[in-house]
């Protein structure tokens, strides 16, 4: 038995009710979207709540260190881990913004810069099936993954750069997520770095970077 935190209440956070609910039907979940309603029909029979709320400001106002959620699973289209440091324990710390360097642009297959000049990451180079495993073996190709993507992000050594990486682990099929702890012991880890640090989600077959400096602590 879990307890979930669903962040997006769309087409993905309803697959996560879903499949998540299929797996344990003792489970309890939380879903936060702006609009929740659609939601109301696949929590049909199982220990569901839902809140109208915008996702990185609820994460920002009630993850604390109490345990209350065992998962937190990212459906909305923004990094989560990134943008709930900003927006939270980081907000006047002297972090910011810093762009990415171009040789992260060849780690894997696919890479695509974001409206904020951040890295998506992929190993595939097609459309993945929304109810992947992660197998070992890829079920469309029929490659194998022999490093995850979050292994290789966190195995980099960049001069002057330090790496620091969510591991996104698969819950169902299609479904990822990571302990609340990760983000909090995050949080943590930079409260004592200066410098320029890359921030990244990843799983084994696809991934997210930002990047945040800082040239020296401040007092908040």
């Amino acid at each position: 038995m879990g307890s979930y935190l669903i962040l997006g209440g769309g087409k993905f956070g309803r697959l996560a009710l879903a499949r998540l609910g299929g797996q344990d039907a003792a489970a309890s979940f939380l879903i936060v979207d702006r609009d929740p309603g659609p939601m109301a029909a696949v929590g049909d029979g199982l220990d569901s709540q839902q809140v109208q709320a915008e996702a990185i400001a609820f994460l920002v106002q009630h993850l604390k260190s109490d345990g209350r959620w065992d998962w937190i699973i990212p459906m909305v289209p923004l990094h989560v881990a990134y943008h709930w440091l900003l927006k939270g324990p980081l907000a006047g710390s002297g972090w910011q913004p810093t762009g990415l360097l171009a040789a992260l642009e060849h780690l894997v297959p696919t890479v695509q810069r974001g409206p904020e000049g951040e890295l998506y990451l992929s190993r595939a180079q097609h459309l993945c099936p929304d109810d992947c495993a992660e197998p070992e073996i890829c079920p469309v190709t029929g490659e194998s993954r022999d490093l995850a993507v979050h292994q290789e992000l966190a195995s980099l050594h960049l001069p002057g750069y330090q790496v620091k990486v969510i591991r996104s682990q698969q819950l169902a099929p299609g479904v990822g997520g990571y302990p609340p702890g990760q983000l909090l012991d995050l949080a943590r880890d930079l409260d004592a770095l200066t410098g320029t640090v890359l921030i990244a989600t990843a799983c084994g077959c696809h991934g997210v970077i930002h990047g945040l400096t800082r040239s020296g602590r401040q007092s908040v």
